[in-house]
């Protein structure tokens, strides 16, 4: 037995690793984790495929047996490559569907757990050996990351836009009167009120697409110039949301976000 151990042990270790995989790839089918149990189950494969490596490796031959050996080192190698591929689906699956669980009405626990997993995904494949490009996973989940922080921001900034636009439009009511004296100047005014947006349309589409917190900061900042010199109204925005948008904005110029407790924190719901 330990004779078998000394020249075999990277074959048993391959083959107690499979089995320890799926033994987790069984626990996490029988609490409904369907997505965790396929990436496990899948990593499960990859270990007693090269188990068999292992054994392969020791297969001795002349000739013909020794070219079968080349052809099987090929095939093995094309084979872990496919398994790559289907493992990495499978991990992008399993991040991107807890990150919009909480969405469609689920627990998702927060970016907290959903950076802690795709963490630990690559870490895990990385000590596997298996080198995977996962930037463009990592531009989706910064991008509805940036999403999630900004949005309650936006929904502040409407809100201080808005109530400028009330006032402007009492002004507009007051000097026109009821019935309207000068439909022609009413008008003007109208189109000046409406000239102040304060709706993001698709901000969701944006964050995948642009820079959503300056898109927001220049409609703050045209919406404000544009009530001020048309009816001298000041919007009036809280310096904090302020402060918080102009740190996502900087975000997007530095590439893939450096993930902060701080930034996290911008998401949860209070």
């Amino acid at each position: 037995m330990l004779k078998f151990l000394e020249k075999h042990w990277e074959r048993v270790l391959f083959v107690v690793v499979g089995f320890a995989l799926l033994g987790y790839s069984f626990w996490y089918l029988s609490r409904m984790q369907i997505t965790e149990a396929s990436v496990v189950f899948a990593m499960s494969f990859l270990s007693f495929i090269y188990s068999n490596l292992a054994r392969f490796k020791r297969f001795k031959g002349l000739g013909f047996e020794a070219e079968l050996w080349e052809d099987k080192q090929k095939e093995a190698a094309d084979l872990i490559d496919r398994l790559k591929n289907v493992v990495s689906i499978y991990t992008r699956e399993v991040i991107l569907g807890k990150v919009m669980q909480g969405r469609w009405g689920g627990s998702d626990g927060g970016w907290k757990s959903h950076w802690k997993l795709y963490d630990e995904l690559v870490d895990q494949h990385t000590k596997l050996g298996q080198h995977i490009d996962f930037s463009d996973l990592k531009q989706k989940l910064d991008a509805i990351f940036v999403f999630d922080m900004t949005s309650p921001l936006i929904q502040s900034v409407r809100k201080s836009i808005l109530a400028a636009k009330t006032k402007a439009s009492d002004k507009i009511n007051k000097e026109f009167g009821s019935p309207i004296r000068d439909a022609a100047g009413y008008g003007k005014k109208i189109g000046q009120l409406n000239q102040a947006q304060e709706k993001i349309e698709d901000p969701f589409k944006i964050s995948h697409e642009g820079d959503l917190a300056r898109v927001v900061l220049d409609m703050a900042n045209n919406s404000q110039i544009s009530l001020k010199e048309n009816f001298d109204i000041e919007v009036e925005f809280d310096p904090d949301t302020v402060e918080k948008l102009q740190v996502i904005a900087n975000l997007h110029s530095k590439g893939p976000i450096a993930v902060t407790e701080s930034l996290i924190a911008l998401t949860e719901k209070h």
